[in-house]
């Protein structure tokens, strides 16, 4: 079994416990050693103050980085909006850093203006993938949404490879690199950002 083939089945163990109409996991690798894990599931207010108590959406990436940081979780309203990947500098950014990457007395400037929560993710892999109710051993497509790269952003994970059905293979997204094409966003997220005004 290779690595590949280990982190997937890493993800299909995580999928395996969610109660989702889709299910999928996630796993965080840092020097080869899986470090966390998560399953989308519905959770209330875990980024959405003021959405009354109302569960949301869980995604499998971003419940692997919850776990890891203890329950830590960027503000929706310092997300970016839909359409602007973090790894895109808004103009104000690079007016602040002077076009630069900007590193401040060991703390990482990660993309979208937020920081690191956990300094242990800095650098990490993220690895996801969607699995069938039915037996949990075909694999469908499992491309992160843009909330999920700017949960990523935020983290300070440096690649997704995410699931393609395609190619039957992880894919390679460089988070820092994410453009606006390869950014969606979910009908959950649709309806939840028509409640959460966002800067």
């Amino acid at each position: 079994m290779n690595k590949s083939q280990f982190y997937l089945s890493q993800c299909a163990d995580a999928a395996s416990k969610s109660t989702m109409y889709y299910t999928l996991g996630s796993v965080i690798v840092k020097g080869g050693k899986v470090i966390s894990t998560g399953f989308n599931h519905q959770r209330p207010n875990y980024d959405t103050p003021g959405n009354n108590g109302r569960p949301v959406s869980m995604h499998a990436e971003m419940a692997s980085i919850f776990n890891a940081t203890r329950g830590a979780a960027p503000a929706l309203k310092q997300q970016v909006k839909p359409g602007k990947c973090t790894a895109t500098p808004t103009t104000t950014q690079r007016q602040r850093t002077g076009g630069k990457a900007a590193k401040q007395k060991g703390r990482q400037a990660v993309p979208g203006g937020g920081r690191s929560r956990c300094p242990k993710l800095n650098g990490c892999d993220l690895y996801v993938c969607r699995t069938t109710k039915n037996d949990g051993t075909k694999f469908g497509c499992s491309k992160p949404c843009w909330r999920c790269i700017d949960w990523c952003a935020w983290a300070g994970i440096r690649r997704i490879f995410h699931w393609s059905a395609e190619e039957g293979r992880f894919i390679c997204l460089k988070v820092k690199d994410a453009s606006p094409a390869e950014c969606y966003e979910t009908t959950a997220d649709v309806r939840l950002l028509a409640r959460a005004p966002l800067l």
